[in-house]
């Protein structure tokens, strides 16, 4: 099985901002991944990616990551070798009891800045650079489990977790599987950081495999 996965790493110039955004949970959960395995999701009914942002829909590898900024302000910033990964941060305030929390979208494609990953966290004390502050809460579901949320709602979704992710406290499930040619498809990841009993950061992506 080949796997398209990006690392990233701080950039030169570029047309957009290039700014480090630092070794924040949520961002390294998505960008890096994990070094173990992913839980292969077999429960039924399967779980469904299903992202909407202030009611409106956000697929990824088709939403541009200019549809988002033009929704919410903020400037896509790049990172990576030749600027080759770009994204978008916004620091909201959370419904309910959660917190602020930071949201990344990320494009893995900067010549194409189309969304190939979402990862939400806790917000820090101090925004990281680049990032967008709201008034008003994102809006942002997934139609899966978010921070806040209990850690017991992972095995309601996904199933029972059994494959380790080789860092404790994270765990990953893969679902899903669209036809994208050439003998490859595309597949939904996601990864989780959990405290004792509630989720601490969350993220989604786009990760395309040989068939």
């Amino acid at each position: 099985m080949i796997r398209l996965s990006f690392a990233l790493l701080l950039a030169g110039t570029a047309l957009a901002a290039t700014i480090d955004p630092g070794p924040v949970p949520g961002l390294r959960l998505l960008a890096d991944g994990l070094p173990g395995s992913a839980n292969e999701v077999t429960k039924a009914p399967a779980p469904v990616l299903d992202v909407q942002l202030n009611g409106a829909k956000v697929e990824l590898e088709k939403t541009k990551l200019a549809d988002i900024a033009a929704k919410l302000g903020g400037e896509i910033n790049t990172t990576g070798e030749e600027s080759n990964f770009a994204w978008l941060c916004y620091a909201a305030p959370a419904v309910g009891d959660v917190g602020a929390s930071l949201t990344w979208f990320f494009a893995v494609d900067a010549s194409v800045q189309l969304v190939s990953g979402i990862a939400v966290e806790y917000a820090p004390d101090e925004l990281p650079p680049g990032c967008t502050k709201l008034e008003t809460p994102l809006g942002l579901t997934t139609g899966l489990p978010t921070i806040g949320a209990p850690v017991a709602d992972l095995d309601t979704v996904f199933g029972k977790a059994t494959a380790d992710s080789g860092i404790p406290g994270t765990v990953a499930y893969m679902f899903g599987s669209t036809p994208e040619g050439n003998g490859f498809v595309s597949r939904t990841e996601a990864k989780f950081i959990t405290g004792d009993t509630h989720i601490l950061a969350a993220s989604v992506m786009s990760v395309v495999e040989e068939e």
